[in-house]
């Protein structure tokens, strides 16, 4: 049983006199053998937060549980704990085969055994053939699957891996992110995975713990994220373009809800004005992803929630648009077609689908249900 609990977690830096929360009063479950991502921009917290569960640092209040165990006074060494780097630390002047079985070699674990599991690790991870190579004869893909078969050999109950992808090409980085996924589906070892980058949240994860400003935001599968954010900034983190954000106001007309601001009015379908009945007459913010929206014409009549909109940059990806568009100096991203003609300077209006509109309460940035 290797699950991982933070039970009322918290870490704090002195500094300047005070002391900043940079994890605040963390509470969250890693279930056994899952992935789980923790995600959010540089300072959030989540390097911090994994750096705790290893041990390297120290826990101001509350425990972090591994299996059965609290570790709080726990030494690395007696975590069974397996990290893998960003800079993937290996030893240079050591043969990939020393690399892998020197942390068996610190545990006193005899030769034969050693070598048996450093060939399955290789196998594994398909670098067998470079067991007598020395990292600098190595790409960097292969410098990292190295360091993951360094992981893999001490047969952990826990891998930590702290953006290990960082340092690799676009190409290569998409490449081994599939092979992480399978590999992890061979190993089955409960993996806590830190990144900032939300497509390899996204894409990896089995859920997802997105943090900001030290507190956790949500935690949930990727689809319920992308769906269902709790809050402002995960709709705006999770996504890419992300998320469209207008303060509008609600108002009941002609028996139906409108979202009104001095660029438009726009009938708000009732697919989307769900729990909105307490907000008629005040200002809320609208948020709309840029693929749901696109060209009036497009939805087949469904288009009751409408924007005009001039077209200022048309960016084209190959199978699909990025149209930056403007509402009388409100900013709007749409991803659309590639077969959907536009020109700079063009007058149009914007559809959005009609169960796909997102409303926050401006106050305290939470979703509206």
């Amino acid at each position: 049983m290797s699950r991982v609990i933070f039970d009322g977690v918290t870490k704090l830096y002195s500094g300047g006199g005070q002391a900043a929360p940079a994890v605040s009063d963390l509470n969250l479950e890693v279930h056994d053998e899952e992935f789980l991502v923790l995600v959010g921009p540089s300072g959030c917290g989540k390097s911090t937060a994994m750096r705790m569960v290893a041990g390297l640092e120290e826990i101001t209040e509350g425990r972090i549980i591994i299996g059965d165990r609290v570790v709080n006074d726990l030494p690395p060494k007696d975590r069974n704990v397996a990290m893998v780097f960003q800079s993937y630390a290996l030893y240079p002047h050591m043969s990939v085969r020393d690399n892998l079985a020197y942390p068996l070699k610190l545990r006193k674990v005899p030769k034969a055994e050693r070598e048996q599991r450093v060939m399955e690790a290789a196998r594994l991870l398909d670098i067998h053939d470079y067991l007598d190579r020395k990292p600098k004869a190595l790409s960097g893909g292969q410098r990292q699957r190295v360091a993951l078969g360094r992981a893999i050999v001490r047969n952990a109950d826990l891998f930590l891996m702290d953006e290990p992808l960082s340092n690799l090409d676009a190409k290569l980085r998409v490449q081994t992110r599939a092979e992480l996924i399978k590999l992890h589906d061979r190993v089955k070892t409960t993996t806590i995975y830190v990144t900032h980058d939300q497509t390899e949240a996204m894409t990896m994860g089995d859920r997802i713990a997105v943090m900001s400003l030290g507190l956790l935001q949500q935690l949930d599968t990727p689809q319920n994220l992308y769906d269902s954010p709790a809050n402002k900034f995960v709709a705006g983190f999770i996504g890419s373009p992300s998320m469209n954000f207008l303060d509008v106001t609600l108002e009941g007309q002609e028996g139906g809800l409108y979202a009104v601001t001095p660029g438009f009015k726009m009938r708000v379908p009732e697919a989307s004005g769900r729990g909105l009945d307490n907000y008629v007459g005040k200002t809320v913010t609208l948020g709309v992803r840029p693929e749901h929206l696109t060209e009036r014409s497009r939805l087949n009549g469904q288009g009751e929630a409408t924007i005009p909109v001039t077209v200022d940059v048309v960016e084209l990806l190959g199978n699909e648009i990025f149209v930056y568009l403007t509402n009388r100096g409100t900013l709007l991203t749409a991803r659309m077609d590639p077969d959907i003609k536009l020109e700079r300077g063009q007058q149009i209006e914007v559809a959005a689908e009609p169960d796909k509109l997102h409303f926050f309460d401006p106050e305290s940035d939470q979703a509206i249900r």
